[in-house]
C-alpha cells in the first residue's frame, strides 16, 4: 500500500527574537497543518513556541512532545521514539508538520535525534530542514564583535569535563554552560582568558556580562539559555553587566 506522506519540516526559530526568523521559516510556519512543540515537561512553557507563535496562524493545530532533559539514554531513546511515532501517525495522513527548535536544527538540537528515527520510514523527499540563526551568531552580533576573522579558527564546544585542553584557541564558543559555569570560569581565569556571558538573547531577561568571575555565581542559578564567548581581543571591549 502506498502512503501519501505529509511533509516534515525542522524549523530553526533562532535564539530568541521573533524578528530573527528567516523568511523561509515564516513561510513554512504559515503554511503547515501542524506545529510540533518540544517540551522538557508537558506542563512547562516552550521558549521555541513563544518565539514562533507570532508568525503562526491563530488556528494552527499544535502537538506537544515531551522530550526530557536527562542523561539517561534509555529514557531519551524512549521519548524520541514515542515522539517520532506521534509525528509519523500524522505524516501518514498527509498532514504537514513544522517541528520548531531553538537556534539552528543542526546544532545541538533534539530535532537531530527525531530526524534519525523518522528517516527509518519517512522518504527523504518529504523532509526539509530550515536553518535558523544560532545563539552564537546572535551573541556576537549583540556585542558587535566578529566570531572569527581572517584565518583564525573557531571552536564550538559543550561545556563538559574535558574542555580544558581546547581553551587556548583564539576563538571559543562554550555552549550549555549552565551546568558547569563556575568551573568553566575558573579554567578561563587560570588561563588568563577573557569571556563574555550572554543569557536569553533577544528575550525578556536578556543579560550580557563581561569578564564574569566564578564568585559571581556562587548562589545564582544559571539560566539554561546561556553561552560564553571566549576571544583574544575582548580586553577593554566592555565591562560589567547590561540587561534588556
Amino acid at each position: 500500500m502506498n502512503t501519501t506522506w505529509g511533509k516534515f519540516y525542522g524549523v530553526g526559530v533562532g535564539p530568541g527574537d521573533p524578528d530573527l526568523l528567516t523568511l523561509k521559516a515564516v513561510n513554512v510556519l504559515q503554511s503547515v497543518d501542524i506545529v510540533a512543540i518540544p517540551k522538557s515537561k508537558l506542563d512547562r512553557e516552550s521558549v521555541a513556541w513563544d518565539i514562533a507563535k507570532i508568525h503562526c496562524p491563530a488556528n494552527v493545530r499544535l502537538i506537544e512532545l515531551e522530550l526530557p532533559m536527562t542523561s539517561d539514554q534509555q529514557v531519551l531513546e524512549k521519548a524520541w521514539r514515542e515522539g517520532a511515532k506521534t509525528l509519523l501517525n500524522e505524516l501518514k495522513q498527509a498532514k504537514s508538520i513544522a517541528f520548531i527548535t531553538l537556534g539552528d536544527p543542526s546544532l545541538y538540537s533534539t530535532y537531530s535525534y527525531l530526524l534519525n528515527i523518522l528517516q527509518e520510514e519517512l522518504p527523504q523527499e518529504y523532509i526539509a530542514t530550515v536553518p535558523g540563526i544560532t545563539a552564537m551568531a546572535a551573541a556576537a552580533a549583540s556585542i558587535n564583535l566578529p566570531l572569527a576573522t581572517g584565518d583564525e579558527p573557531l571552536l564550538i564546544l559543550p561545556s563538559t569535563e574535558d574542555v580544558g585542553e581546547f581553551l587556548n584557541f583564539p576563538n571559543v564558543v562554550l555552549m550549555k554552560v549552565s551546568r558547569r559555569l563556575p568551573e568553566m570560569l575558573t579554567l578561563l581565569e587560570e588561563r588568563g582568558r577573557k569571556a563574555v556571558l550572554l543569557t536569553r538573547l533577544g528575550q525578556p531577561g536578556e543579560k550580557i556580562r563581561w569578564e564574569p568571575k566564578p564568585s559571581d555565581f556562587a548562589s545564582e542559578k544559571i539560566d539554561y539559555l546561556s553561552l560564553l564567548l571566549v576571544k583574544n581581543d575582548l580586553l577593554g571591549r566592555g565591562k560589567g553587566e547590561s540587561k534588556r
